[in-house]
């Protein structure tokens, strides 16, 4: 059965109060895409089970589909975790049996979302790295791809075409440095997934491209949109750049300081 509405949103962190409201909707069968640092697979432990039961219960008519985020371990690393073909979105995905109204999607992932060719790709550096290991909480090391991930996803999106790009983090050169947090040394950040994105979208076409990490809700670039907070429907997101009945970009949507300057 197709979902009746696709909703996406950012960072979520464990808390998925921000989407009580779609309780409230006329749509029973919907979709939401959260990119990156979902907060559902934080623990790998009975609390991880409990949070999922729980947000199962409260959104029974809503799937979950998730991109892996920095501070999301790997659904691999999860040990209830399977791998099937996803009849809606033309792909496979990771899923837990219990719990099958969340899925995840894969790195370097292709599938067909709401009629539009999607590529999607998790991971990230965590800035809080070093704080997080002296306070005892969770970081995973494999948060970033490895180089043999890297390879593939290169060799599979070459001179292809994609209409939507889901990333955590985004290229370097697009990066919201004014978000950018003041106690954080940036010389000692690892900067090479950025940098490697960077090289990446020039190597295949893309229409338009949406990425979460740096908490925001705005646009960084022309057809480049930052997603935190903020739900709202693929299909009105796609129509902002290419539908016929918006020719201008609304002038009251935010926007980066550098969406006028930079290329």
């Amino acid at each position: 059965m197709a979902y009746d509405k696709w909703y996406i949103s950012g960072d979520v962190h464990g808390d998925f109060s921000r989407f009580e409201a779609l309780e409230n909707k006329d749509e029973i069968n919907v979709a939401v895409i959260i990119l990156g640092d979902a907060g559902i697979n934080w623990f790998l432990n009975q609390k991880d089970i409990e949070n999922k039961k729980k947000l199962v219960k409260k959104y029974p008519g809503i799937t979950w589909y998730l991109l892996r985020g920095n501070h999301d371990a790997r659904p691999e690393d999860v040990e209830t975790m399977l791998v099937d073909y996803d009849d809606e979105i033309d792909g496979y995905v990771y899923y837990e049996p219990d719990f099958i109204n969340i899925r995840y999607f894969m790195d370097g992932g292709e599938y067909m979302i709401d009629g539009h060719s999607v590529l999607t790709i998790g991971g990230a550096y965590s800035v809080d790295k070093y704080y997080r290991l002296a306070m005892k909480w969770t970081w995973f090391a494999n948060e970033q791809l490895t180089l043999q991930e890297k390879m593939t996803i290169e060799e599979k999106v070459k001179r292809k075409e994609y209409d939507i790009v889901l990333t955590h983090t985004c290229p370097y050169d697009w990066r919201p440095t004014d978000l950018f947090l003041p106690m954080v040394d940036q010389s000692k950040v690892d900067t090479s997934t950025e940098k490697w994105l960077n090289d990446l979208k020039d190597t295949f076409t893309w229409r338009l491209w949406l990425f979460g990490h740096y908490h925001a809700n705005r646009i960084e670039r022309p057809y480049v949109e930052q997603f935190f907070t903020s739900v709202e429907y693929l299909d009105d997101v796609w129509d902002r750049w290419h539908g016929k009945s918006l020719p201008d970009l609304p002038w009251w949507l935010p926007k980066s300081p550098k969406f006028y300057m930079d290329k």
